[in-house]
């Protein structure tokens, strides 16, 4: 119900996607916002009763991709999308030499009708979106290799939205550099 939307990716927006209910324990819940809306998103979360946000990933000076906080266990991550000139999202990534680069993502990641999860209707990123973002930061290389949960969410994904599509023509584009962010 938030204003901007929130929307859900990682494993609870696979979750809804692919099964329309929790399928396994999560250790969080990631939400996907555009940097324009972080402060009002931070806001909304402090009205849930989430308290102070730590920076959990920030791979540029004064631009975090992630915050958390934690309240009675549940952790809540929000990481944050930025838009090129053009308002193609992308956000920033470490390689596995600890470069900046940027994972350029397929517009639409917002345009995904809300779907089901144990009944509730949620709004999560598209699935390409979700593949994008989960390709992207294992082709930055900067985390290592995907888990075997990722591996296997990735294959579901594909499998289910885009059986026809080859994986690298689903693949996000990843470009070193710093381009100005809108």
């Amino acid at each position: 119900a938030f204003e901007p939307s929130v929307y859900l990716f990682g494993g609870v927006a696979e979750d809804a996607m692919l099964h329309g209910n929790w399928v396994r324990p999560h250790d969080d819940v990631d939400v996907l916002v555009e940097r324009a809306d972080l402060p009002r998103q931070l806001e909304n979360a402090h009205t849930l009763g989430f308290g102070s946000f730590s920076t959990r990933f920030q791979p540029l000076p004064a631009t975090p991709v992630v915050v958390g906080s934690i309240k009675r266990g549940l952790n809540l991550e929000i990481s944050v999308v930025d838009r090129s000139p053009d308002g193609s999202p992308f956000f920033y990534m470490v390689d596995e030499r600890d470069d900046v680069v940027r994972v350029e993502l397929t517009d639409g990641i917002f345009g995904y009708a809300p779907c089901k999860l144990d009944g509730i209707e949620v709004r999560t990123v598209s699935p390409l979106a979700q593949f994008q973002i989960r390709a992207g930061i294992a082709m930055a290389g900067g985390f290592g290799p995907l888990r075997p949960k990722d591996v296997t969410a990735q294959r579901a994904l594909q499998e289910r939205f885009y059986p026809d599509i080859p994986i690298e023509d689903l693949s996000p584009v990843v470009a070193s550099g710093r381009r100005p962010v809108k």
